[in-house]
Parts: C-alpha cells; structure tokens; sequence
C-alpha cells in the first residue's frame, strides 16, 4: 500500500490530460507478470490532488496467497488534510455468512451419466396440476434434482483435490523407499487420472462463478483464478456504508436496516 506516482487505467484522472496506453503499459505489465491485485476501495475516487487535477496514484496490491487467506479486505480512501495525497486505510471485515446460498447451476454436473436420466425423471413425472402450476412444479423438481447432484458428487472440491494429493505424497513416499512395483505404479497412475479430472472441474466452477472467460481450462491457474473470483465478490458487496449522519455502518444488519430505510 503506497504512492507508485503512476495512474493504471485511464478512469484514473480527472481535469487533466488525457490518459494515453503508453503512460499505463509499464505498470499493467508489472501486475500482469507478478500476478498482483489491487484491492477495492470506498470513499474518494482520487488520491492525489496537483491544482484542479484529480489522480488515483495510491492503491493496496497484494499477492495470491493475501487475496485467498485474507478475504475481505479493501481500502478506504480518506480526505486529504495537509498533503496533496489522501491517507489510505486498509479495511479487513470480518467474513460474513448469507443466511441462505442462491441456487447455482454449475455445467460440470451436466455431464455427469446421472444428470440426463434423473432430469428426464423429474420432468416426466406427472401430476394433477393445471398446465402453469405443471410446469412450475417440474421446474422445481429439476432444481431439487440439481442441487442434490451437485451436493452428492460436486460438493466439496477443494477437499478432494487436497485428500488426493496427500494420498499421491504418500505413495510416492513409498517408492522411494521401495523397489518399483506395478501395484505401486498403478495406483500413481489412477490417482494422477483423478487428481486431473478434479482439478479441471474446479477450474470450470471457478470460471463460471467469476464470470472471466480468459482462464484456459488446463493450465492449473486455479490459485490466481480463485484471487481474480474472490476481488469480484469484494466489489459486488456492501461491507460498509455512511448513513445520512455521516456514521459508517459495518454491521450486516445495520446495513441491511439503512438500505431498507432509505428505500420506504
């Protein structure tokens, strides 16, 4: 967190001259080849201030392993007092559960040999319901046939890719203190083939929850994917809010309280 003296994109200033790629290619490229990002902010759109110019040269970046362990940071800017440069102030809220988890339907559980045959069922099933009031009972029917597939065989992916890999560790251990045995060597081979599959399925939720369509299926890029996904759910929260009192609000229920005022 600090004052680089360089602007990122070209919203980053404001009555002034205009932005070209040049002044931008140096720093995107040292954040595209470290892998870092930047952190949301709240408060000012700008940290800098030289006569009627406005800039945004002051940000947070951190790395993966910040963005993974530490999931709900961002950065506030405050008013500038005696300098021409905003104070910045990291924010760390504390992790939040939604009371209840929105149905999502993954395309990795469309091909699993059950998804066709059990939504086939659920559909088909037929009832004495008016043609509306039908349809909607098989719609959720379907639904309920999704999410106990996706519970029963997708839940969870994370853990099986870590209890695969620790088994694979271990049986590598063995080798090495071993002579090389089939058994050895097929049960390696059986664990690589799940380890594979496993990894691409969490690749493909990943790509679907962030919505990013430039991740490669393949390439293994899941921790840096996962920190892409994470800076997403941070920009579309509300962590804090200032009410008309000019008090901020943390508190979920105070927020929710304040949004539900405002709008009556």
């Amino acid at each position: 967190m600090r004052d680089f003296n360089t602007v990122l994109t070209s919203q980053d200033r404001h009555h002034g001259t205009i932005i070209q790629d040049m002044e931008t290619k140096d720093f995107r490229k040292f954040m595209s080849d470290t892998r870092m990002n930047e952190l949301p902010t709240v408060g000012r759109d700008y940290t800098w201030i030289n006569n009627h110019t406005y800039s945004k040269i002051d940000r947070g970046l951190v790395n993966i392993d910040w963005m993974i362990t530490m999931r709900s940071m961002s950065i506030q800017i405050l008013e500038p007092s005696f300098s021409n440069n905003s104070p910045l102030k990291l924010m760390i809220s504390q992790m939040q559960r939604k009371k209840t988890s929105p149905f999502r339907f993954f395309n990795c559980i469309a091909k699993h040999p059950q998804f066709i045959p059990e939504v086939d069922q659920a559909w088909n099933t037929t009832g004495g319901d008016w043609k509306l009031q039908g349809v909607k009972n098989k719609l959720k029917r379907v639904k309920q046939v999704i999410k106990r597939l996706n519970t029963q065989y997708y839940k969870g992916v994370e853990d099986r890719i870590r209890v695969i890999r620790r088994e694979l560790q271990e049986v590598y251990e063995k080798i090495s203190c071993r002579m090389l045995n089939a058994k050895l060597i097929e049960e390696v081979n059986e664990l690589n083939s799940k380890l594979e599959k496993w990894i691409l399925i969490e690749e493909r939720i990943y790509r679907q929850r962030s919505r990013v369509q430039w991740l490669k299926l393949g390439d293994n890029n899941s921790a840096y994917f996962f920190a892409h996904m994470n800076n997403r759910n941070i920009l579309n929260g509300i962590d804090d809010l200032t009410n008309d009192l000019g008090v901020q609000l943390h508190m979920e229920e105070e927020i929710e309280t304040e949004i539900l005022g405002y709008y009556k």
